[in-house]
């Protein structure tokens, strides 16, 4: 939810830590330029979004997310590890007219302490909360996977498995606290198979963040960047669950993101 959270206020920035891991291999493949455009919805495909992963750096993510032009749309920029995908720090806000944006909101993690620290200003109130996250790795439920490609990208071998941590940010908290952590997920390895026309290993994801709400993963087989996935909790309020597939690729770097957050606005009433 840091995207509908980020879109009520704004917040400043907080520190961060490093990583600990030993299951990859090399120093992963990094296309730097390369937009992901993925649809994430119900599993019933109701309720669409798009979202746009733009890997800008080999350490810094760019993702824009709206339903439709000339909505309000999120954009949040993540600093993160290049083979773990754990962000550091995750900067929130709205895109703006001539692909500018303004952030309102700020998670870090600090990994000396194992917190994840959340900084937004709401309409009403300054919220400031943490919550503890303990696994090595983990991935921001509410970044819709973004992360978790660089992860999966990078593990030296995918069959065997592979976990993460899964808090989030929910926006429509009964008892107050938007931030949270499902606890970790686990990643088994099922088989190879062909997803919408691309060579796919799939996995079931569990373990004590899903419970018997899990689901499949696909990534694809070649590269390991996410595919798609079905999962029965939500990851944004109003949700049923969460549903994610890739649409398509574009390598047209700078220029061409540029281009994807200037349309958003171009031609609308005034925003």
């Amino acid at each position: 939810m840091l995207d509908k959270l980020a879109l009520m206020g704004a917040a400043g920035l907080l520190a961060l830590g490093g990583y600990a891991t030993d299951v990859f291999g090399g120093e992963p493949e990094v296309v730097e330029g390369r937009i992901y455009h993925y649809v994430r919805s119900n599993r019933d495909g109701s309720a669409p979004e798009n979202v746009y992963v733009y890997r800008a750096a080999s350490n810094r993510l760019e993702v824009y997310k709206a339903q439709e032009r000339c909505t309000d749309a999120a954009f949040v920029t993540a600093w993160v590890d290049a083979r773990t995908g754990r962000a550091s720090v995750i900067s929130g806000g709205r895109l703006m007219p001539e692909a500018r944006h303004e952030n309102f909101a700020t998670i870090a993690y600090d990994s000396a302490a194992t917190m994840l620290r959340a900084e937004a200003a709401l309409p009403d109130q300054m919220i400031r909360q943490q919550v503890r996250v303990e696994e090595p790795i983990y991935h921001l439920y509410d970044f819709d996977l973004a992360t978790l490609s660089l992860q999966t990208m990078a593990l030296e071998d995918p069959r065997a498995g592979f976990s993460f941590g899964l808090p989030l940010i929910w926006t429509q908290p009964d008892d107050g606290q938007y931030v949270r952590h499902l606890g970790r997920a686990d990643a088994e390895f099922v088989g190879a198979e062909d997803y919408n026309g691309t060579a796919a290993l799939r996995f079931e994801v569990g373990g004590p963040a899903f419970g018997d709400n899990g689901g499949p993963l696909w990534i694809d087989a070649d590269s390991g960047h996410v595919l798609g996935a079905e999962w029965g909790i939500p990851n944004h309020a109003g949700m049923e669950d969460f549903a994610l597939r890739l649409a398509e690729i574009e390598d047209s770097g700078e220029a061409g993101w540029n281009a994807l957050l200037t349309q958003h606005y171009t031609g609308c009433p005034t925003v």
